[in-house]
């Protein structure tokens, strides 16, 4: 069959849709023919479909650096409080930062939350002391250093596949990968170039990168080989089913960290669990299906975990930039901005005109 039977199941997406979204989260470069074959489509309609989503914007391939290449680097979490009537031009600025992974408008307590890295502690510090508390309609920032990473948004999944589909698609993994080192000027080169498109052909990163044909191929296996790159389908969360994201800041006892994040990580809602300092240890990002399924959720953790003290709950107004895209105000992709926290190393850089020149 061509396409499968039955009506969209969310708006602007059918049931097709959401499988091919679902294939390519699995296997964000699996061939149009092993798609196809899994999917019970031919090769030519999922390259048909899949392009006709890429161009509307509401589904993209790009690559960040892995949950495991940012334990290397520094990781943090911003509060900014913004002038009034600032909030939007302050948001695109630090969007399109790239050392910046994402930037939300947020209901209360602030009024951006923005994930930033940095090579290292030094290096964030410079840009959250000297840059960000100094932009133009910039009143106070707040930050909380990431300590570890438990969950990326990278394993979330639309679970429009069978269990035997998505083996299909993922092989099981022949032993658990190297963690990946501090990366060469050429992979460096090589992941920017993925960011904006993830599903590129060798050819054209040979291309951007200025690599040779062979010398691509084989350093773009080795980057995934190593665990370095993370390849990830993203899709416009209002067409998901989840169009809800909210924040929760969260305490919980030291020894019972690791088990409850384990459990929480099991949760279709949950996307993001990352440990962190401060006043509170635990940050969770959701996604919903209403504003009121948060409470809901609230409920279910602490139900099921009575030493999990909730701190903080904040519903995202507008999600501004995500994994290096900036975003319209429907959650499709707009401006490529990679991550890139090595972006100040080096005379030239891009980063060190910093960013109040953005703000124009």
């Amino acid at each position: 069959m061509e396409d499968f039977a039955g009506a969209a199941s969310v708006e602007g997406l059918d049931e097709t849709d959401l499988a091919i979204a679902n294939a390519l989260q699995v296997a964000p470069r699996a061939s149009w023919t092993l798609v196809g074959e899994v999917l019970g489509l031919s090769a030519a309609t999922v390259a048909r479909r899949w392009g006709r989503l890429v161009e509307r914007g509401q589904a993209w391939v790009t690559a960040t650096g892995s949950p495991e290449l940012w334990r290397s680097v520094c990781n943090a979490f911003l509060d900014v409080h913004c002038e009034p009537g600032e909030r939007e031009r302050v948001a695109l600025a630090l969007a399109r930062d790239p050392r910046t992974k994402s930037v939300m408008e947020v209901a209360s307590g602030r009024d951006l939350q923005v994930n930033a890295v940095a090579r290292d502690l030094p290096a964030l510090s410079r840009f959250i002391l000297d840059e960000v508390s100094r932009l133009p309609g910039v009143v106070k920032v707040d930050t909380q250093v990431s300590t570890r990473i438990y969950l990326a948004g990278n394993a979330w999944r639309l679970d429009a596949l069978s269990r035997g589909q998505c083996e299909r698609l993922q092989p099981a993994a022949e032993g658990a990968a190297a963690l990946p080192g501090r990366l060469s000027a050429a992979d460096h080169a090589l992941l920017l170039a993925l960011a904006a498109d993830g599903r590129a052909p060798v050819t054209e990163l040979a291309e951007r990168t200025g690599a040779s044909h062979t010398a691509t191929r084989r350093r773009l296996s080795r980057l995934a080989n190593s665990g370095a790159v993370a390849f990830r389908c993203e899709i416009s969360q209002h067409l998901t089913g989840w169009p809800v994201s909210t924040l929760l800041w969260a305490r919980v006892p030291h020894d019972d960290r690791r088990r409850i994040c384990d459990q929480l990580a099991r949760m279709p809602e949950v996307r993001q669990l990352v440990a962190i300092s401060g006043s509170t240890n635990l940050l969770v990002s959701t996604w919903l299906h209403s504003t009121d399924s948060s409470l809901d959720l609230e409920e279910r953790i602490v139900d099921a975990h009575p030493e999990f003290e909730i701190a903080d709950h904040v519903i995202v107004l507008r999600t501004v930039k995500r994994q290096g895209w900036i975003l319209d105000e429907l959650g499709r992709k707009r401006e490529c901005v990679p991550i890139d926290p090595w972006c100040d190393e080096g005379a030239g850089s891009d980063c060190l005109t910093g960013i109040t020149a953005r703000l124009s």
